[in-house]
């Protein structure tokens, strides 16, 4: 069967375009193929920095006829009395472009009907990739995209050619100015001469015999194979991180990785320094000796093997790092002249947000919940903790930071190491923006946890009291992160506080900035942090998420409300429970629909045994006192005494008496059970069986 191959030719595409541009191809591609009646065995994609391509193979030479039923006027309006179709009948057909000889008369429910079969299809597939083709290139997603020349379109780069292959001939378009034909090229210094191609095996040979490698995975796995060998020649290791290989692989279309080196005087700079400036700036793999110690050499992955042997392309990545690591060093010796109080001060002059003030006065927020939670949960610690967070975001002004932002709170634990300040303060500094990112390494210090809480609550409530929450997909400040993270800490150190409070210090600050609704906003904050959290333990399958909304205003106090939905979640299934909930759904429907909110009933009313039962369970339980003590399952026991009450209750007793006064008193009675069962929680939340 006919397999049909495309490729966009292109100026260099950033790395980062490939992997989503390659995955859009192939999912818009079977989308369309599926929409045309096009049945296919198989689908690939993929691309290098200087093309994308899709193949795709089992194709027919032409649609799949598709059978539709098409319902038509009723059979008294389409059918003659012999039987005949009417004029009404055939222009119903010649409308629709069904052939009459499929229409006939049929039975439905709402009576007799015309009804006939109209087949579509069999349009060349050939003609529909002609069509196809250009639609999905113009359509490709691109973060940025570029005009050139005098063109009105745009694409990620500017496009050389279109290999357009179906059938081992070549399927001619055009479009942005560029006519498909059955060419490629290779390597842009070793290959740069036409290929002709019939099929993706000879498209992907030929390529390989010109310096390309158009598959992703087959450049990673030249890179970590070519790394393997200069490993066991050098006795290294080098540092192959999944992102940096992945990067570098969509980099080059031929990897060739070279091992280059630096001076020694360039080792006293810290860790963290040299190896951001090899990965994330030049793209190059750090290398430790056999103790695991970091070196003066790295590897680079080079686009070309030079015939004259890879020196000159080693003293050009020398260079460069050399010039980057210069600067390094004068940036760092600079900044230790610099103390970092004297840093601190100066964030009064930097604008956080408009709307929030400095970084300063952010600092002093959320140095003030930092306070706060020392004194309550390690008060030997305040002192640490407040120094902490005073002087956390002072490397923000350093030389260093300003020129590797991705070093912030780890140049400010180098400085404070310099300076002499305890360990416990140093770390904080580097901890406080744990965890940056999800599943990243939390805080291990009291003071770094107790900091990076502070910091990203006051965030958190700074920005909703400021009326700019997250929209959609859209959060710019990080706040889903920021939940998340200060969930983590709370879980991973157990600390049991009341997020409320720490959200009142903040909104307390902010106040002599903004007008806002403390109460609203409290409301809104909570929510937030509280849907995260929701998602958490869903996704691992910790609590039922119907049981989390139940009882997840209850408490601020994170694990307090984890350890009630988990006992309820237990429970939720049991035929007690259901009863209860049943019964609490029953409760509200009868108080709404009569408008009742009045919570009190008189024991001189009550007149039946089982209504009476029920007063006096309402009288004498303790939840309240129970819950307080987290005793869940105590609590829970007690709520379950209620079931059999509540049943023979709504059994016997009819709420909606004659008398006004015993009706008025039986709706206080239920309007009294529902609080009972409100202090546990929601349960009309909870779904049933």
């Amino acid at each position: 069967m006919p397999s049909y191959l495309l490729e966009i030719g292109c100026e260099e595409i950033p790395a980062a375009f490939i992997p989503s541009s390659s995955k859009y191809l192939l999912d818009e591609w079977t989308k369309r193929l599926s929409a045309l009646n096009l049945p296919f065995s198989s689908i690939e994609s993929g691309g290098t920095p200087r093309r994308l391509y899709v193949n795709i193979e089992g194709l027919p030479v032409s649609q799949v006829d598709k059978t539709e039923i098409i319902m038509g006027p009723p059979a008294n309006i389409a059918f003659n009395s012999d039987g005949s179709l009417t004029e009404a009948a055939k222009k119903f057909a010649a409308s629709k472009g069904i052939n009459e000889s499929s229409l006939k008369k049929v039975t439905t429910q709402k009576g007799d009907y015309l009804q006939g079969e109209k087949t579509t299809g069999g349009e060349n597939t050939a003609a529909l990739l002609l069509k196809t083709a250009p639609e999905i290139i113009k359509s490709i997603p691109f973060p940025k995209s570029m005009k050139w020349g005098d063109n009105d379109f745009k694409f990620v780069r500017p496009i050389h050619s279109i290999l357009s292959v179906y059938d081992e001939k070549a399927l001619v378009f055009e479009t942005y100015g560029i006519t498909a034909s059955n060419i490629t090229y290779g390597h842009r210094f070793l290959a740069p001469d036409k290929i002709e191609v019939k099929s993706v095996a000879e498209y992907k040979e030929k390529l390989e015999n010109a310096y390309v490698y158009v598959d992703t995975e087959t450049r990673r796995k030249i890179i970590l194979s070519q790394i393997k060998e200069i490993e066991a020649k050098e006795n290294i290791t080098v540092e192959t991180d999944d992102e940096l290989l992945n990067t570098v692989s969509d980099l080059v279309e031929y990897p060739y990785a070279i091992l280059g080196s630096f001076e020694d005087s360039y080792l006293t700079l810290p860790e963290e320094v040299l190896i951001t400036s090899m990965k994330i700036h030049q793209k190059y793999f750090p290398v430790r000796n056999s103790n695991g110690r970091l070196i003066n050499k790295f590897v680079g992955i080079a686009n070309i093997k030079s015939p004259n042997g890879d020196g000159t392309i080693r003293q050009g990545y020398e260079r460069v790092l050399r010039a980057r690591l210069n600067d390094a060093l004068f940036f760092f010796n600079n900044d230790k002249k610099v103390k970092l109080e004297e840093r601190a001060e100066q964030l009064k002059k930097v604008v956080y947000q408009e709307k929030l003030g400095t970084s300063y006065e952010k600092m002093e927020r959320f140095k003030a919940v930092a306070g706060f939670l020392a004194e309550k949960l390690c008060s030997d610690k305040k002192e640490s903790v407040e120094k902490t967070a005073y002087l956390c975001k002072a490397d923000l002004l350093s030389e260093m930071v300003y020129e590797f932002p991705e070093l912030q709170g780890i140049m400010g634990y180098y400085y404070a190491k310099h300076e002499g300040l305890d360990d416990d303060i140093a770390c904080g500094i580097k901890e406080h923006y744990l965890p940056k990112f999800s599943g990243d390494v939390l805080p291990e210090t009291e003071t770094g946890r107790l900091t990076s809480i502070a910091d990203k609550i006051d965030t958190i409530a700074g920005v909703f009291a400021a009326g700019m929450k997250p929209t959609g997909n859209l959060d710019p400040y990080g706040l889903r992160r920021n939940a998340i993270g200060i969930i983590s800490i709370i879980e991973q150190a157990g600390y049991r506080i009341e997020l409320k409070d720490i959200i009142n210090i903040s909104f307390d600050k902010l106040s002599s900035h903004l007008d806002f609704d403390k109460n609203s906003v409290m409301k809104e904050v909570l929510s937030f942090i509280n849907l995260r959290y929701r998602q958490m333990l869903v996704s691992k399958d910790i609590v039922a998420s119907d049981v989390f909304d139940a009882v997840c205003d209850k408490s601020s106090d994170i694990l307090k409300t984890l350890n009630l939905a988990k006992v309820l979640t237990n429970a939720r299934y049991t035929d007690d429970f259901q009863t209860i909930a049943q019964a609490f759904k029953r409760i509200n429907n009868i108080l709404k629909k009569n408008n009742w909110e009045k919570e009190e009933f008189s024991d001189e009313l009550l007149q039946i045994e089982e209504e009476k039962a029920l007063g006096s369970l309402i009288r004498n339980q303790n939840m309240q006192a129970l819950l307080d003590e987290e005793k869940n399952y105590a609590t829970l026991d007690e709520l379950m005494k209620f079931a059999p009450a509540v049943d023979n209750f709504f059994e016997k007793v009819m709420v909606m008496a004659e008398d006004t006064k015993i009706r008025e008193n039986r709706l206080g009675l239920i309007a009294c059970l529902r609080k009972v069962f409100l202090i546990i929680g929601d349960l009309g939340a909870i779904a049933a069986k």
